[in-house]
Parts: structure tokens; C-alpha cells; sequence
């Protein structure tokens, strides 16, 4: 106390207006900063209202030079003291926003305007510097102890340090205030705003030190709560780096070596902080092409960042894989870095090609099912045609036809008959194939007896063409193999063969079983053959060709479709060759047991 009192001698010595005009200059100093700290802190609710309290201390300033004008003096008198009022409440106002509160605004109000109107009668109606003096500081003693109290209410941790030494200086300042009013209403006389007294002195003195104090504290309180976020914020980037699906990778924008990745990239590259930290990129191969290293770089270096690249990266093991990476350039230790999150897109690339490859069986069902419409509307309608003609003219001239001529057409109603049966059974069994209705049932069977089940319904065809149909089978061989289609199987490549065969001719069915346990089986005929393009495109429902037999048998190419379908069944292999004019001969691999 006897330190502070030789302070406070010595500076009673200095002349008011000296004090003045340092005042002056602190509160210019006093806007400058809050200028600066509402410029980068806009974020901050509280900046904007310190501020303003600045500027109102500034403004307040100067209209209290003005009441040397004796013109002015009244209205700067209310001008300076109502602006000393604002700037008291607007460091309130700054602080209870800052910490996220709402002020007291039915307070602040009834403190305004008790001020206010009594403030002003005591300047135009009865003009009492001393009573004015006692409703100012009555005024700045309510805002400061309301001030205090929220505060006290209020403060956190994260911003304890310059919230307790606002905290002081509200307190001293209400203090301040509360002992002026209290000299004022027991005998102090205040009669001259520049008078040389100690009362008149001490206030510039206090409201020099209050308003240093209050702007450290303020700077401080932004500091702090900036240091507790960017805390908070390396918190959150630690746990969101460690915690996200996707690998994470920092690396040295300018040397290009890794700094730091998440537990996700050595999962998903499987490598280990020893074989990766600190190692150069283009060393590691951890890009499958370098090229696009190289680009993804130089677009990062250029404009900052890059997103959703996609690209190839490869594991330690030379594993491809796909990714989709994004970039961005951060700061490291005061140094350029490149941060990359790597999301794995095998999984969705999966999903794509599984879905162009439903694109590409849609595709094949609609060309097959208006194949199948074709072949209904076109192969089926001649035969029906034809056999509806015979019938009509059995019908119509069966009194004035011949036994001789009766029994002719009786015999092409029958061949007509026997290839439409042919046809729709074709019809039905691919039906019942493509809706998956028809069950594939693999047993042991005998091999011999399967065949010449499957040629018994074309002997009578093959005998009218005068055709030699012979079976070059080991009668005591099994194969393992679904019966029904095995017989379907072989009926329907015996019955092309006679087709395309001329009378006379000769068709060899041969089945052995190889030294690998795989059944071979092959349709030999002397028919008329193939060119090289049908050749290739006779397996192609989108190429099927419908020739006519050497007799003009109606055939939809319907089924050699079936037979394959019934071989892919089995996962055996069916080709053929053939030479134009010669004959053709169709081969059938069935494969061991257990391997289907």
C-alpha cells in the first residue's frame, strides 16, 4: 500500500491534460488492436462488440475535448459520458457472447435509461457537475458488478486465466467506482471537470489502467480459446486420422518422402512403419504407375489440391488393386506437406463389372428371347402352313384321290408331323432350360444303351433317306453324365446330321473314354458341310442360320443351341469341323467325374 501510494503521488503531479492525451493515444492503440482482432477472429461473436466498445471509448474521447467549446460543451458532456456507458456495456455485451451466453438486456436497459434521463436533466435543466459525476459512476458501478457476477457465472477453463483477470479488473473497476460515489455523497465536491484534484486525477489514472488491462485480458481470452481449438482440433484430427475406413498418408510435398499414415494404409498396403516412414514414394511402387504419381503431384503443387483421382495402387506383394485418391497441401512443422486419403473402390469395381456383365447376359436373353420369337413365328409357321395345306386338300378332294396318292400324302402329313414334333420339342426343352425349370441330375450311366436311346426316334427318318447310321461304342462303358439331356444331347445332333445328309449316306457315332477318365463323343457324317463362317458363328444364337436339310427339312438351328447349353451343363467343351461338301463332325467332351 506505501508502494502504491508514492505510485500514485508521483503521478498526481502530472498534468491533466498530459494524462488526457495519453488516454488519447491508448484508445487509438485500443482500436487499432480490436481492428485487427475482428479482421482474423470474425468467427468469434466477441470481437465485433469489443470493437465497438473501442470505438465508442475513441469517440467519447473526443467529444470530451470538445467540451472546452463552450457552444458544444453540453452536448459533449452527454455525448461523452453516455458513450462511456456503451463501451462499459459493449465489453460485457463481448465477453457474455464470446463464452457463448446471453446478456442481462432487461438490466442493461433499466441501467441505461436510469442513467440517462436523470444524467440529462442535471445538464440542460440544472446544470451540477457533482450530481452528474455521482449518476455516472452510480451507472459504471451496476455494469461493472453485473459484468463481474455473469463472469464469475460463466468462465470456462479453457479461457480461465483472462477471464479471472477481467474478472479483477471489473471488480476494481466497480470498486473504483462504488468508493467515488461513496467520497461524492460525504462531502467531496467536484465543481470543474479539469480541476487538479486528487478525485478529478484518479479517474483518468483509473481509466487508463482499466482500459490497458482490459484490452491484455481480452487478447489473451482470444489466444486462449484459439489454443484451446487448435487442441481440440489436433485432438480431432488424431482420432479421425487413426479412426477413418479409408488410408491416410502424409507425405513431403517437396522431397516426396512419407511422414505419417493410419493404421488403414498398412492393412491395406501391408506394410510396416519401419519398410514405409521416411521413405521416398517413387521407391516404394506403391503407385502401379508411376506417370500418374507424377500427375497427381504436379495437380496438388498447382492448385492445392486434387479430389477423386482414380487410379491403381499395388501392396507391398505387387497386388493391384483400384482406389480413388484425394489430396490436399497442408502445413507440417512449418512445412509443406501433401495430405492423401486412398479409398479402396475394388469392391464398387466388382459391383460395375457385375453389373456390365448383367448388361451383357440382358442383352443376350433379349437377342435370344427375339430369336425364339423368330423362330416360333417364322420355322414354325411354314411347317404349320404346309401341313395345314395337306390336310385341307386331303379334305376337299378325298373322293377323287387315289389310294396310291392317299398314301403319299399321308406319309409327307407324317414327315411334316414328325419334324413340327421335333421343333416344339426343341421349343419347349430350351424353355424349360432358360427359366431354369429343367433340373441337372448327374448319375453313372451306360453309355451305349444313352445313345441308341437318344438315335431311336430318328431311325425311321434315316431309313428313308437310305442313311447307315453306325455305333462304334464299347458297350460296357459308364459315364457319369444328367441321362435326359445326354439322350437329347445325342438325338438332336443325330437328327442334323441326317438332315444335312443325302440319301445314301453314311453317319459314325463314336464314344471312348480317354486316358484323363474324360468321355469323348463324336457325330460323324458325309453330308454336305459347312464354309468357314457358318462354322464359327454355329454356336451364336445372334448368327443361327435356318438352312433347309438335303431333303428341305425345316431346320431352326435351335437344336445344336440346345446341345451346347446341355455340354456347358455338364462343364464339358462341343466343337465341330467341317469341310464344305465333305461332311462335318461334331465332338463332345464330357469330364472325368467330380470335375463337372
Amino acid at each position: 500500500m506505501l508502494l502504491l501510494g508514492f505510485v500514485i503521488s508521483g503521478i498526481v503531479k502530472i498534468d491533466l491534460r498530459t494524462l488526457v492525451i495519453i488516454i488519447g493515444i491508448t484508445l487509438m492503440v485500443q482500436v487499432i488492436i480490436f481492428l485487427i482482432e475482428y479482421y482474423y477472429h470474425k468467427n468469434y461473436k466477441g470481437p465485433g462488440w469489443w470493437l465497438l466498445w473501442s470505438l465508442s471509448a475513441l469517440t467519447g474521447y473526443f467529444f470530451m475535448l470538445a467540451r472546452q467549446v463552450k457552444s458544444l460543451e453540453h452536448i459533449s458532456i452527454l455525448g461523452q459520458n453516455t458513450l462511456l456507458i456503451m463501451a462499459t456495456t459493449f465489453i460485457y455485451i463481448g465477453i457474455m457472447r464470446f463464452l457463448g451466453k446471453r446478456e442481462r438486456v432487461g438490466w442493461l436497459t433499466a441501467i441505461f435509461v436510469l442513467f440517462f434521463i436523470p444524467f440529462s436533466y442535471f445538464i440542460f435543466f440544472d446544470d451540477n457537475i457533482h450530481y452528474r459525476t455521482i449518476i455516472l459512476w452510480t451507472a459504471i458501478f451496476a455494469v461493472s458488478f453485473l459484468s463481474g457476477y455473469d463472469l464469475w457465472l460463466h468462465k470456462t477453463k479453457q479461457v480461465k486465466l483472462a477471464a479471472n483477470i477481467c474478472l479483477f479488473v471489473f471488480l476494481g473497476h466497480g470498486f473504483y467506482a462504488f468508493t467515488k460515489v461513496f467520497l461524492l455523497l460525504n462531502g467531496k465536491v467536484i465543481t470543474d471537470f479539469y480541476s487538479p484534484l486528487f478525485i478529478n486525477t484518479s479517474s483518468y489514472i483509473e481509466a487508463l489502467v482499466v482500459t490497458i488491462f482490459w484490452t491484455y485480458a481480452i487478447v489473451v481470452m482470444i489466444n486462449q480459446q484459439l489454443s484451446h481449438e487448435m487442441e481440440l482440433a489436433k485432438k480431432h484430427f488424431e482420432v479421425i486420422f487413426s479412426t477413418t475406413p479409408d488410408a491416410i498418408m502424409i507425405t513431403s510435398l517437396v522431397e516426396g518422402t512419407v511422414n505419417q499414415v493410419n493404421d488403414k494404409f498398412y492393412e491395406l498396403t501391408g506394410y510396416t512403419p519401419e519398410t514405409l516412414l521416411g521413405k521416398a514414394m517413387p521407391e516404394l511402387n506403391l503407385w502401379s504407375d508411376p506417370d500418374e504419381l507424377d500427375h497427381y503431384t504436379k495437380c496438388v503443387s498447382r492448385y492445392g489440391y486434387c479430389f477423386n483421382v482414380e487410379t491403381s495402387f499395388q501392396n507391398r506383394a505387387l497386388e493391384k488393386f483400384p482406389c480413388r485418391i484425394s489430396g490436399r497441401i497442408i502445413q507440417l512443422r512449418e512445412e509443406p506437406n501433401i495430405i492423401s486419403i486412398i479409398h479402396d473402390i475394388s469392391e464398387r469395381k466388382q459391383k460395375e463389372e457385375k453389373i456390365i456383365q448383367q448388361n451383357i447376359q440382358l442383352q443376350k436373353i433379349n437377342s435370344e428371347k427375339d430369336k425364339f420369337f423368330s423362330i416360333i413365328a417364322h420355322d414354325l409357321r411354314n411347317p404349320f402352313g404346309t401341313f395345314l395345306g395337306l390336310t385341307e386338300a386331303m379334305a376337299d378332294k378325298s373322293n377323287n384321290l387315289s389310294p396310291d396318292e392317299v398314301i403319299k400324302l399321308t406319309a409327307v402329313m407324317r414327315d411334316s408331323a414328325r419334324n413340327l414334333y421335333g421343333l416344339l420339342e426343341n421349343l419347349l426343352e430350351w424353355s424349360l432350360l432358360e427359366q431354369g425349370i429343367t433340373k441337372f441330375n448327374q448319375t453313372d450311366v451306360l453309355l451305349f444303351s444313352e445313345i441308341r436311346d437318344g438315335i431311336l426316334t430318328s431311325s425311321d427318318t434315316a431309313l428313308k433317306k437310305k442313311i447307315n447310321v453306325v455305333l462304334n461304342i464299347p458297350e460296357s462303358e459308364r459315364v457319369f453324365a444328367d441321362a435326359n439331356m445326354l439322350r437329347s444331347l445325342i438325338r438332336n445332333l443325330v437328327s442334323n446330321a441326317i438332315k444335312f445328309t443325302h440319301e445314301g449316306g453314311t453317319i459314325t457315332i463314336t464314344a471312348q473314354i480317354l486316358p484323363d477318365k474324360s468321355c469323348l463323343i463324336s457325330v460323324q457324317d458325309t453330308g454336305v458341310g459347312m464354309n468357314e463362317n457358318m462354322r464359327k458363328t454355329l454356336f451364336d444364337f445372334d448368327a443361327v442360320n435356318s438352312r433347309k436339310g438335303t431333303n428341305r427339312e425345316v431346320s431352326s438351328g435351335l437344336g445344336l443351341l440346345l446341345c451346347k447349353e446341355y455340354v456347358s451343363n455338364h462343364s464339358g467343351e462341343m466343337w465341330v469341323e467341317s469341310v464344305e461338301g465333305e461332311g462335318s463332325t461334331f465332338y463332345v467332351r464330357l469330364p472325368p467325374v467330380g470335375s463337372a
